[in-house]
């Protein structure tokens, strides 16, 4: 009788905790960047697509903001590929994802942050 050979799962299992690895710092980047700018964040959850964060949307320029701090912290955090190529993979993955404008991403986030500056000619901060 030969044992069950699972040699292959390794990679897979590594890369879905890269993933997750990803999303938490991408997340905490939001966080992060709201507390700093005086925004209310009232959870960080776990959901059927992912991590997300439950807080107050400030005003657009300060939305915008904090809609890029999850994407930037991904897009910044692939210069790890050098060293470490799936961390960089997932960072790049899970970055330009959230940087596409498809519903409740935060690319789709920052577009209309964006659209509601320039129809009120609203400053950043």
């Amino acid at each position: 009788m030969t044992a069950l050979n699972l040699h292959w799962g390794l990679p897979i299992l590594q890369g879905m905790a890269l993933g997750v690895g990803a999303m938490v710092l991408h997340e905490a980047a939001h966080v992060f960047v709201a507390l700093a700018l005086g925004i209310d964040v009232k959870r960080v959850g776990l959901g059927w697509k992912g991590i997300y964060t439950v807080r107050d949307p400030g005003p657009p320029g300060k939305n915008l903001l904090v809609s890029l701090a999850g994407p930037l912290t991904n897009l910044v955090l692939i210069l790890s590929w050098h060293w470490w190529p799936t961390f960089g993979l997932a960072n790049m993955c899970v970055g330009v994802v959230n940087l596409l404008p498809i519903e409740g991403s935060d690319g789709m986030r920052m577009l209309r942050c964006w659209h509601q500056m320039h129809e009120k000619k609203l400053p950043v901060l």
